[in-house]
């Protein structure tokens, strides 16, 4: 299976257009690993910089938890991300939860969403349009994000284009008259490879419940390839298979989907999240990616109406023949790009679902469909210099991501930082519990452990391993005063956001019992108080 994955049958298949040389062939694998590798390398470098951020705590959070802790949770909230919990549980548990080894799992999932970008491109269209779709999916904003956070959108992405790979291999395969004449071999590969279809997209439905969309997104591909009734029923069959295996992530999903009702107070759909935060990260490179894959369509439409044999449109295989054996790669990534993302959108209207980060599972994908519109370029320089412009405008972005406030404004890692250099054992912390909590300057203390050592946390009721919610539970200040007898320094975390005056939660309170602010740090989102009193 995995052999027939790499290579392409274009060379031997009738009616799919020029043969593919080769030396070609033989250059798709390591090429794939070499992309692969970068992938992997360019999502891991810098990525323990960011401090992390509301999502990643609820990650490292959740991985931290006790099995039992775990399970109570998901039968409350997040369901929809139980599998990668459960996969980070048994991960830090063996490497820890630094920032490094919370998000290498991603990178390496972005590293083989890469290498997949890579032999799917090559199966459906050739060597030079997976070269080029191996430059963009590198680089591509979304994706170089996702490979260095600690959530499971790089799974998804990763699944998703490995999904798509299979379900080309298995109509191309299908459509051979081995397989429809009822040879034993055809039809035990055939069944074989379903069964891989069904299991795969139920694994990636329990890394995050909204990857089935590329199941509906391949139903489209599959219908407009006008396949043997066999093989139809054998994609439904293997889909209805799917979603039945993943049919407790469903049940559990719809019943928690309270917890994203948050995003009917944002405007989460706005034009620009869409057309540029979505996948392209800055509107240079949004505007050219838009621009290369508008051009393609308008290339792709001449050429069909002139029919000339040497039309750009007609040798990169535009043209071709829609047919269950080599489906186009306009049906093919088309439908993958934008079936999940219209869907996602329309609901959208009526209930709060979409986010931009939920679509980076298509994003290879898209990786894919702008590398193949820079191939349909007939002057070679002309491609690979639209090609290295695009490129360019990817690289602010890409550093970007990698600076210390970088990921939703987060600089918990600065307030950890400044609590190690000048809190000493026996001292108490209290956090500033008024801000949503996503955004509590608490969370610092469960996402960089070591800095808050031998620190006291007075005011803590619940802590986040008892309870079926993400965060811990607080008192107030003055709610457990008594706590405070003995206690001669006490370290004051408030929210900050520029511009405004800081938070004040819990100031009055300690003043009553007779601290006074010593010193203070400004950070990026946050500002730390020292405070102290007489004996």
């Amino acid at each position: 299976m995995l052999d027939n994955l790499v290579h392409s049958p274009r060379a031997s298949a009738p009616g799919s257009g020029s043969a593919a040389p080769a030396g070609l062939q033989r250059r798709i694998r390591p090429t794939a690993l070499v992309v692969g590798v970068l992938g992997f390398i360019l999502s891991i470098a810098g990525s323990w910089i960011p401090s992390f951020w509301g999502d990643e705590a609820a990650s490292v959070m959740s991985a931290e938890r006790p099995l039992p802790s775990l399970f109570t949770m998901l039968g409350n909230v997040d369901a929809v991300h139980g599998s990668y919990y459960l996969m980070m549980h048994f991960w830090v548990q063996a490497f820890g939860a630094s920032p490094l080894s919370m998000r290498l799992p991603s990178a390496v999932a972005i590293g083989f969403a890469a290498a997949g970008t890579v032999v799917l491109a090559h199966r459906l269209v050739g060597y030079r349009a997976a070269v080029f779709a191996a430059v963009v999916v590198l680089l591509l904003p979304r994706l170089t994000y996702v490979g260095e956070e600690a959530r499971s959108y790089a799974f998804t992405a990763m699944f998703a284009v490995w999904l798509t790979l299979l379900l080309v291999v298995l109509l191309e395969r299908g459509a051979r008259a081995d397989t429809i004449s009822g040879t034993n071999a055809g039809v035990s590969r055939q069944r074989a490879g379903w069964v891989l279809y069904a299991v795969l997209a139920a694994a990636s439905a329990y890394m995050f419940l909204f990857s089935l969309l590329i199941v509906v997104a391949h139903g489209v591909i599959v219908l407009a390839s006008r396949p043997h009734r066999r093989m139809l029923r054998s994609w439904l069959i293997a889909s209805g298979a799917a979603v039945l295996l993943a049919g407790p992530v469903i049940v559990w999903g719809f019943i928690e989907r309270h917890q994203i009702s948050y995003l009917s107070n944002r405007d989460a759909a706005a034009f620009g999240v869409w057309t540029v935060e979505q996948w392209f990260g800055n509107p240079v490179y949004a505007a050219l990616a838009w621009g290369v894959l508008l051009t393609s369509v308008v290339v792709g439409v001449r050429g069909w109406r002139s029919r000339h044999p040497n039309s750009v449109a007609e040798q990169s295989g535009l043209l071709a023949r829609l047919t269950p054996t080599t489906p186009r790669t306009a049906l093919v990534a088309g439908s993958v790009a934008f079936v999940p993302m219209a869907i996602l959108l329309a609901v959208n209207v009526f209930y709060p679902v979409y986010t931009d980060r939920y679509l980076a599972m298509n994003a290879p994908v898209v990786a894919l469909l702008i590398g193949w519109s820079l191939s349909l370029v007939s002057a070679r320089r002309l491609g690979v210099g639209l090609l290295m412009v695009l490129t360019l405008a990817a690289i602010p972005t890409y550093v970007s991501q990698r600076t210390p406030f970088a990921k939703n404004e987060s600089d918990w890692a600065q307030i950890a930082d400044t609590v190690q250099d000048h809190a000493t054992v026996g001292d108490a912390v209290v956090f500033d519990e008024a801000v949503q909590p996503s955004r509590r300057p608490r969370l610092a203390m469960h996402t960089y452990p070591e800095a808050f050592e031998g620190l006291r946390d007075l005011t803590l009721k619940v802590p986040f391993t008892n309870n079926t919610w993400w965060w811990d539970r607080a008192y107030k200040v003055g709610t457990v005063a008594g706590r405070f007898t003995g206690v001669q320094r006490v370290w004051l975390i408030e929210y900050h956001l520029p511009g405004q005056a800081a938070d004040a939660y819990g100031m009055a309170s300690l003043r009553s019992l007779g601290y006074r602010v010593q010193q203070s740090w400004a950070g990026h989102r946050s500002v730390v108080y020292e405070l102290s009193r007489g004996a």
